[in-house]
């Protein structure tokens, strides 16, 4: 957030009197017709299989099921299974990418070769937007990526956000007023018992913005210009133009929760995907907090629970305050119906696809489960048990594999003795640590000057993989 102030993208020549008004005009085309042309590079370059792939995950705006389905559909991404989850690396969880890489856009372009990947969500970070719509030559170290996002409309969002992240602004109408308000402090712990202030805002040092407030605030908008601090000067109408001309000229997808089933279809004409694998998941809503409605059963599920006047006036209060946001959103969804046009005119296959997708609801699955969690459930492990120490804090053993540690949303990370490394320099033994294994589980030295045999085989060894 505060370093957007330092480099805020100013239009040329906007001050300018109004006799060369036709020439601001001019240069506004020009830019623009430059970003569109550097989305279409990206694009063509990303069919190529030579790109790169940022997907801005608005929060509780449909990302979950994007992910699943570029995942499952889009042949050429390659997103770090094996060591992330919901499309994000293992190390970025929780945190902004381009914080955790030094604020250095090159070097995070890096690290995720490096860790051969090609594609990654963004969901406790803003999108790079001052660098987008600044000059010629930050943009062309952009070059290489393709950005697409997801969108809801705000108000349904906020809700979403709320009953699952932060259940307390729904106590009463006076606690949602607060929240709607911005004003969280006063609730003391406006989370809910189920979530973390990290997992609302993230890391500390790599967090989305200080403070809730940016989810109340013109929260798209903001991400997309970089301007997720609240306390910083506010957002003007000339921003607003510059979040649409991004969002129009340079994110080459958006899809619309609300018409997940048919937009989504614009990764295939843009990005290319697997029609056939993406058919049955278009229909499919991921729901990645169920499991948190079993011990949050007197959570408010509709507006109606808290009184349906008191909500409504919120609600009025809350799109006013967040005009921009309305204004950006009702401009994704205008993009979304021209591009899908111009997209099955050209493409008779996508067409077909969409014309014959059942009318029917959207399936509802999740990536949890709805039963009583144990402690092997929650943290991937066999035989994990909490230990209480006398300073009553929780201690945890997790005893676990190879296979358990890869696919457990919980890293153990900074595990003892693993090797520190610059950003963009391999992990010791790269080569190694694929299909569940990991050097935390191969050569931490507790397991001896050996390592941990049951890795090892006559192409793996201690030597190639620790040494």
């Amino acid at each position: 957030g505060m370093r957007a102030e330092r480099r805020r993208c100013l239009r040329p020549c906007r001050f300018l009197l109004p006799l060369v008004f036709q020439h601001v005009n001019a240069v506004s085309v020009n830019f623009t017709q430059a970003l569109r042309a550097e989305r279409l590079h990206a694009e063509a370059l990303w069919r190529s299989g030579r790109g790169l792939l940022w997907f801005q995950h608005f929060r509780r705006a449909g990302g979950t099921s994007l992910c699943h389905l570029l995942r499952a559909a889009a042949p050429i991404a390659r997103f770090l299974l094996a060591r992330g989850e919901a499309c994000q690396p293992e190390d970025w969880k929780l945190r902004d990418a381009v914080a955790i890489c030094e604020q250095n856009l090159t070097l995070l372009s890096a690290e995720l070769r490096v860790l051969e990947g090609n594609a990654f969500a963004q969901e406790y970070g803003p999108i790079p937007g001052p660098v987008l719509l600044g000059h010629r030559a930050l943009r062309h170290g952009l070059r290489d990526w393709v950005f697409i996002a997801s969108m809801r409309d705000p108000w349904s969002r906020f809700w979403s956000q709320l009953r699952y992240e932060m259940a307390t602004c729904l106590v009463n109408a006076k606690a949602l007023a607060l929240c709607v308000s911005g004003r969280f402090e006063l609730l003391g712990h406006y989370w809910s018992p189920t979530a973390h202030p990290h997992s609302v805002l993230g890391v500390p040092g790599a967090a989305i913005a200080p403070g809730p407030e940016v989810y109340v605030d013109n929260y798209y908008t903001r991400v997309l210009l970089n301007r997720t601090d609240v306390s910083g000067p506010a957002l003007t109408k000339n921003d607003l133009e510059d979040a649409m001309v991004l969002l129009k000229e340079r994110i080459s997808v958006v899809v619309i929760a609300e018409d997940f089933a048919n937009t989504a279809l614009l990764l295939a004409c843009s990005l290319g995907m697997d029609l056939e694998q993406a058919r049955p998941l278009l229909r499919t809503r991921i729901r990645p907090y169920e499991a948190h409605e079993s011990l949050m059963t007197d959570i408010p599920q509709d507006e109606s629970d808290l009184g349906l006047e008191d909500v409504r006036a919120l609600r009025t209060r809350f799109v006013r305050k967040n005009s921009f946001d309305y204004a950006l959103y009702a401009h994704a969804r205008a993009i979304a119906r021209h591009r899908l046009a111009t997209c099955t005119r050209k493409r008779p296959d996508i067409d077909i696809v969409r014309r014959t997708m059942p009318e029917e609801d959207l399936t509802a699955t999740t990536t949890t489960t709805t039963v009583e969690l144990t402690i092997d459930d929650l943290f991937g492990c066999t035989g994990g048990f909490l230990e209480v120490t006398e300073k009553g804090e929780y201690f945890l053993k997790c005893p676990r594999n190879a296979m358990q540690h890869a696919t457990s949303w919980w890293s153990s990370l900074g595990a003892e003795g693993e090797p520190k490394r610059k950003l963009g320099q391999p992990i010791p033994g790269k080569d190694c640590w694929k299909n569940g294994f990991t050097w935390a589980t191969c050569c931490a030295p507790s397991f001896g000057p050996r390592g941990n045999t049951k890795c090892w085989d006559h192409d793996f060894t201690h030597e190639r993989c620790c040494v």
